[in-house]
């Protein structure tokens, strides 16, 4: 929802949080997509100068049912870090379901 609020990707099928679990079932076309996702969130992002980042965006958020403005770096912020969250959450889940993921410290990943 994000890229296409900040740089008018496709917006996801799937508009509501608790849906979107179920927005892609094949685990093939959900990497493919997300390979696709992440080349054009780092095309777009490279795109960006200071200019950009100091303005605001505005939208209808679903989750808060109301028109929100913010600043475009605090929102910036936001979906990068936001990111971690989720990390946190699947390694819990592997973890809870007896599994051994891979270390996620982004220095010992990026080595790979």
């Amino acid at each position: 929802m994000w890229t296409s609020r900040f740089a008018g990707l496709e917006a996801p099928k799937v508009t509501s949080i608790p849906q979107s679990s179920m927005m892609i079932d094949d685990w093939q076309e959900m990497m493919s997509i997300r390979f696709q996702r992440d080349s054009q969130i780092i095309s777009w992002a490279e795109s960006l100068d200071d200019g950009m980042i100091e303005g605001e965006l505005s939208w209808f958020s679903g989750a808060l049912n109301a028109d929100v403005t913010k600043s475009l770096g605090e929102l910036l912020v936001h979906f990068f870090n936001h990111q971690t969250h989720h990390r946190g959450q699947v390694h819990a889940m592997i973890t809870a379901a007896g599994g051994a993921p891979d270390d996620t410290d982004l220095f010992v990943m990026s080595a790979r």
